[in-house]
């Protein structure tokens, strides 16, 4: 019982990992002179072909309640993707992950509001330290913030949120199958507006961008199989206190590939987020 625990909280931490790779390059995507709709197409449609090759699995019928359902998964992901990178061009990478990972928190309020649960303050203020230790990881700075940035940082937030109270539920059959199915429609959507808004749509996409953007794209292949996995295994609640480490891989992921530098607030923001996820875990298992 403990190893299959144990395997579950795996894809949790798996799916933290490859949206920090997906997130971690994005600004030198941006540093290139990519736009926000062509990073968005080549992650949605590359997102897309990767889930077409890698999906086994035989196609099932569903009910048009089960189609709504993902529908409305698939725009709200795409508004959480589009709102978070939007918001990370506006903002420092770091200081958005401050606004954005607010989710946790609020899905921890709804998902018992909705279940009629009593809130566990002992939870709650584990999940406002992991917040804390957010802030301390990124030095506490604010001298770059704006409204706008915030602002969008915190549309995705309450996107994501919606996205993970949506997923728990029968009709979500987690695999590539869905991964697919939840990128298509947000595909053909951002790839329309990109050429409808670039005045040179085609020869104005340098190599650097396309590396960058397919690069991001792998991670958010993978953040995608492995967050609806996790949701399928462990819950909402769950999956959203271990997707806190998400901004530690971020950092950890430029230290090994940017060779950026360590400072001691970013240590103890690691440390302090580490002992909250762990306690979390704990607590949260009640909450699947």
């Amino acid at each position: 019982m403990s190893n299959n625990l144990s395997a579950s909280v795996v894809t949790a931490i798996l799916a933290a990992f490859f949206f920090s790779l997906a997130a971690t390059v994005v600004p030198y995507f941006y540093g290139v002179g990519g736009t926000v709709f062509l990073l968005l197409s080549v992650r949605y449609v590359s997102t897309f072909i990767f889930a077409s090759i890698l999906n086994k699995s035989p196609k099932k019928s569903k009910s048009r309640s089960a189609h709504t359902r993902l529908i409305l998964i698939s725009l709200f992901q795409a508004l959480f993707i589009s709102s978070y990178m939007y918001s990370i061009k506006l903002i420092p990478l770091s200081l958005a992950v401050v606004v954005i990972y607010t989710f946790p928190i609020i899905t921890f309020f709804v998902n018992s509001l909705i279940k009629s649960r009593s809130i566990d303050l002992l939870s709650v203020a584990a999940l406002l330290v992991s917040l804390f230790g957010i802030w301390v990881l990124v030095q506490g700075d604010s001298s770059d913030w704006n409204l706008w940035g915030v602002f969008w940082g915190l549309v995705a937030s309450c996107a994501q949120v919606t996205v993970n109270i949506l997923s728990r539920h029968e009709s979500v059959e987690s695999g590539w199958g869905l991964v697919k199915y939840i990128t298509v429609l947000p595909a053909l959507i951002f790839v329309s507006v990109y050429f409808i808004v670039t005045s040179d749509p085609i020869s104005s996409v340098s190599s650097e961008m396309l590396m960058w953007s397919i690069l991001s794209a792998m991670g958010m292949s993978g953040g995608f199989y492995f967050f609806f996995k996790s949701i399928s295994l462990i819950g909402p609640v769950r999956t959203s206190n271990v997707m806190y480490l998400e901004p530690v891989f971020t950092i950890l992921l430029g230290v090994m590939l940017l060779q950026d530098a360590l400072g001691m607030s970013q240590w103890v923001g690691m440390f302090i987020i580490f002992i909250a996820t762990i306690s979390l875990e704990r607590w949260g298992k009640k909450y699947n």
